[in-house]
């Protein structure tokens, strides 16, 4: 298990109170045992860190976890992407990973989440994106692609949203109701367990879980998993969904290639609504993942590498001798 710190940083002007979380003595080599043995990277907005993982050369697929995860989600997809010759750019969200967290909710929103992942493509002139996005990183990120189309070249979505959300009545009385939301998810850490414990199909064993939930010791560090679930859309007048309905709507119109990849297994978003989604776009194809839950890089990491490369070869890269090589690379990684 690796040592882990979560250090109050003082309140720097214009700005809330924010944890920073560090490793002790951490070397590149300390994920090896997980299958990460990625550098990590920092950039600054306004005093605050914001961590990534850039790995490879080449086209740059940009992947963007959800709620409440980090980076370490895509540790099966990096290694074969970025053998395969892609430049993979995996940030930690605001209040996630190795990012600062803000340790009052109302330092999060839609919008600001979408702000930071626009600075951070900017800063590092990340050009001719292909975009991953799974959970609230598909509405953040498509977002993000959306307002800057000329700088996307297509989009993988997995088991996302992109519309207001039906909650059932236990979750609503749970977790959307104030004082009492804030304390079962940052004091007893109710959702993340409900998370973990129902998210995947091919159970990981209790150290990579401990992975999983290592940046969030404390109740002060959910601030921004909290917010998430709050956030969560669920009537066409809130200014999220309305924001979210804008991405389905030009979603709908725009004929850039999106690859649509949703797990058999999901308690959150059932197979039939990735069929909906992508029946809603125009140039898309829909691949169902058997014996996957709502962590489908958990359960099947190296399968949806297999099926991006392939899209970014068909879809993407048609006709290019580069795309080419590429697939030939990949296929040649996995079988060695």
């Amino acid at each position: 298990m690796l040592s882990q710190a979560a250090t109050l940083v003082p309140k720097p002007t214009g700005l809330e109170r924010f944890l920073r979380t560090t490793y002790g003595d951490m070397a590149p080599a300390s994920f090896e045992s997980y299958g990460f043995p990625f550098k990590s990277n920092y950039v600054e907005f306004s005093g605050r860190k914001i961590h990534y993982f850039d790995e490879g050369d080449g086209p740059v697929v940009l992947l963007v976890h959800g709620n409440p995860t980090w980076s370490f989600l895509y540790r099966k997809m990096i290694p074969l992407l970025a053998a395969g010759g892609f430049r993979c750019v995996a940030p930690d969200l605001l209040g996630f990973g190795l990012s600062d967290k803000p340790i009052h909710e109302s330092a999060y929103s839609f919008r600001g989440h979408v702000d930071i992942l626009t600075k951070l493509i900017t800063e590092l002139n990340l050009k001719g994106v292909t975009i991953v996005g799974h959970d609230w990183g598909g509405p953040i990120s498509f977002r993000y692609a959306i307002d800057h189309k000329d700088n996307v070249r297509g989009l993988v979505i997995l088991n996302t949203f992109l519309s207001e959300r039906k909650l059932p009545f236990w979750f609503r009385a749970l977790f959307r109701s104030g004082a009492l939301a804030s304390f079962l998810i940052r004091r007893l850490d109710l959702y993340r367990w409900l998370a973990f414990t129902g998210g995947f199909a091919r159970a990981p064993g209790s150290d990579i879980i401990r992975q999983y939930k290592m940046p969030h010791p404390t109740a002060a560090s959910r601030a921004g998993i909290a917010a998430f679930v709050k956030m969560i859309p669920t009537r066409a007048s809130d200014e999220t969904a309305r924001l979210i309905h804008e991405i389905a709507q030009v979603l709908s119109r725009w004929e850039v290639p999106i690859l649509v990849l949703w797990s058999d297994k999901d308690p959150v978003f059932p197979l039939h609504e990735g069929m909906a989604l992508a029946d809603h776009l125009p140039i898309s194809q829909f691949q169902q993942l058997q014996n996957a839950g709502h962590f489908l890089q958990e359960d099947a990491g190296e399968e949806i590498a297999r099926e991006v490369i392939q899209f970014l070869e068909n879809q993407i890269f048609k006709g290019s001798g580069s795309a080419k090589r590429l697939s030939r690379s990949l296929r040649h990684t996995i079988a060695s």
